[in-house]
């Protein structure tokens, strides 16, 4: 799923490299970002948030929410961190009318591809991670290159940045 033009695109070969590139997109997050990331079980999508939140400042460890669906952590901003696995469209409409309300927060949400209308409006970056083998995985940005462009740039994650860390 894009929400928007793919602005970038890189390639891990292994969890730590996952990481890399969360902690890289983290470090240029803003409050009210929404980061919805996408990917089948076993991707990489919490190994990414796990980066997400190095590059936020945060210390602790960072776990799938997919049983309590929804996750907070403190760093230079607080981190909300959801799991929509095992949610109904509506149910997912109730987290972003309480979670997202909060503009202090960045809000990165898995599975966001099950109800990124809801999302929309708060003008997401999707971060897909398909699988490509074993440890392989591409991972593409996509969004409104007005407002993700930039900082995907000052990440060394946009479009220029094509397969880097291959």
């Amino acid at each position: 799923m894009e929400l928007g033009p793919v602005l970038g695109e890189a390639v891990s070969d292994s969890e730590e490299r996952t990481e890399e590139l969360g902690e890289a997109l983290g470090s240029v997050l803003a409050a009210g970002d929404v980061v919805l990331l996408i990917g089948d079980l076993g991707a990489g999508k919490t190994a990414f948030t796990r980066g997400i939140a190095r590059g936020l400042g945060i210390t602790g460890r960072v776990t799938s929410p997919t049983f309590v669906i929804v996750r907070q952590y403190q760093g230079r901003l607080p981190l909300v961190h959801a799991d929509l696995y095992r949610l109904e469209e509506g149910d997912a409409f109730a987290i972003d009318m309480l979670e997202l309300g909060e503009a202090g927060y960045v809000t990165v949400i898995e599975w966001g591809d099950r109800s990124a209308g809801i999302f929309a409006v708060h003008d997401p970056l999707a971060v897909s991670v398909e699988v490509d083998g074993a440890q392989r995985r591409t991972i593409a940005f996509s969004g409104s290159a007005d407002r993700w462009g930039g900082r995907l740039a000052a990440a060394g994650l946009s479009e220029v940045a094509r397969g880097a860390g291959a």
